[in-house]
Parts: C-alpha cells; sequence; structure tokens
C-alpha cells in the first residue's frame, strides 16, 4: 500500500482512470465519504463506492480521466487537477474540468469531493474543505 497521501491519490486516481477503482479500495478507507460535482451527492464507504462504480458503467459507454497536475496542499490533502470526458452509448458525451480534493489518513482515503472549477477546489482547501 503507498504510504504517502501523494502516492495513495496518485494510485487512485490511475485505477479510476483504468476503470479498476474497484480492485483499489484497499486504498479507501472503509467509512470514505465521497461528494460529487452538485455537492449534495454523496458515496459512503466501500458499498457507496461500488454502487456509484456500478452506476457509472451502465451510463457511460467510455470514461477517460487525464491529469494536468496532483501536489499536496498540506499533510494528509491532495488536489488534483484533470480533465474527464466520457460517451454513452446512446450519444451523450461529457467533456469538463475536474479536480478532486482529498483528505488521507494512513495512506488511505476518507473523505473526497469533486469540483468542475479547479479553483473552487483550491478555495475549499485553504478554507478547510
Amino acid at each position: 500500500m503507498p504510504r504517502s497521501s501523494l502516492e495513495a491519490f496518485s494510485a487512485l486516481w490511475r485505477a479510476y482512470g483504468e476503470g479498476r477503482l474497484d480492485r483499489s479500495l484497499d486504498l479507501v478507507a472503509d467509512n470514505c465519504e465521497v461528494t460529487f460535482f452538485d455537492g449534495t451527492t454523496v458515496v459512503r464507504g466501500h458499498d457507496g463506492v461500488r454502487e456509484w462504480l456500478a452506476a457509472e458503467r451502465r451510463q457511460w459507454k467510455s470514461i477517460t480521466v487525464s491529469y494536468d497536475g496532483i501536489h499536496e496542499e498540506r499533510p494528509g490533502c491532495v488536489l488534483g487537477v484533470g480533465r474527464l470526458t466520457a460517451s454513452s452509448a446512446d450519444g451523450e458525451q461529457l467533456d469538463c474540468r475536474v479536480a478532486f480534493v482529498a483528505e488521507f489518513a494512513d495512506g488511505r482515503l476518507v473523505r473526497g469531493r469533486m469540483f468542475r472549477d479547479p479553483d473552487a477546489a483550491a478555495r475549499s482547501v485553504h478554507v478547510g474543505g
């Protein structure tokens, strides 16, 4: 298991982008909480992550995540900025900037939040989340 928050974040980001996040749940705390773009949709724990991944697989034929940069904002808190593209079987397209603020404890994700605006993500880190 990666020891630093930055290593754990990089491994999770890569696993998500490669479609194998469900096989990397050892990097996610059992009681993790992830909040999505809208600020109200939240998944909790391994079961929540699995249910979210299953829903994504049903909705999107392909998903690509690339990142422009990741860095540790403070100990245990990582900010990743990149791009998310996806397409569905019925032709729906998604192409947007994405930022993810992740908090880690003992090398495992405990809390995360997705943003469409990298500046908003950076501001959230500086005001404590």
